[in-house]
């Protein structure tokens, strides 16, 4: 009996192994055909490659800052559109905050509405008043319809990349994009994946 239980139990242990490493492969599998999912760039307003729209705003610090036009050896200035009522946008400040740090990207906050309540939320997340615009014309000349959106510029004044941001690997696929000289990472995948047909 006790020789008959031991090959049993050898028996499901093999048995086991051999399921767990078909769910291996098979996960293995998934992996290489789930493609990397970028910022979702919405089909409104000026589109990745045409000039951003000239602006000149003042930010909460009272300092103008100027938004498109050329700005020859500057950094890829990211604007980075947020609302005190989107929850999205202040969970992923202190990201975007470090993205935009080790990417050394000018970063530019860009708020609509209430100027106390703008104030407020770059009090309560350490942003600095001369970084932080309360533009609402910046929202309609880039059309942002829904929040957290980011748009990257260069120092052309060319949209490089922008998109429906949720994720740090979101904002990575915007300058992916930009490094690529693509619109979009799903434009890459999808010259990737007709090019290998």
């Amino acid at each position: 009996m006790l020789l008959v239980s031991q090959v049993m139990l050898w028996v499901a242990v093999v048995a086991l192994a051999v399921a767990v490493l078909a769910l291996a492969r098979q996960v293995g599998v998934l992996h290489e055909r789930i493609a990397p999912v970028g910022a979702l760039a919405l089909g409104r307003g000026p589109q990745t490659g045409e000039a951003a729209p000239q602006l000149t705003v003042h930010a909460l610090a009272g300092n103008p800052i100027e938004i498109g036009g050329a700005r020859p050896g500057a950094q890829l200035r990211l604007l980075f559109f947020v609302a005190p009522t989107c929850p999205i946008c202040k969970s992923l400040m202190p990201t975007v905050k470090a993205f935009a740090q080790s990417e050394q990207l000018d970063l530019l906050f860009v708020g609509d509405g209430d100027l106390d309540q703008q104030r407020q939320m770059a009090e309560r997340h350490d942003l600095a008043p001369d970084r932080f615009v309360n533009a609402p014309e910046a929202g309609r000349a880039f059309q942002v319809a829904k929040l957290p959106y980011a748009v990257l510029v260069n120092e052309l004044g060319i949209i490089a990349a922008q998109g429906l941001v949720n994720s740090r690997e979101h904002l990575e696929s915007l300058v992916s994009a930009h490094e690529l000289g693509m619109r979009s990472v799903q434009e890459y995948l999808a010259k990737r994946a007709s090019s290998s047909v």
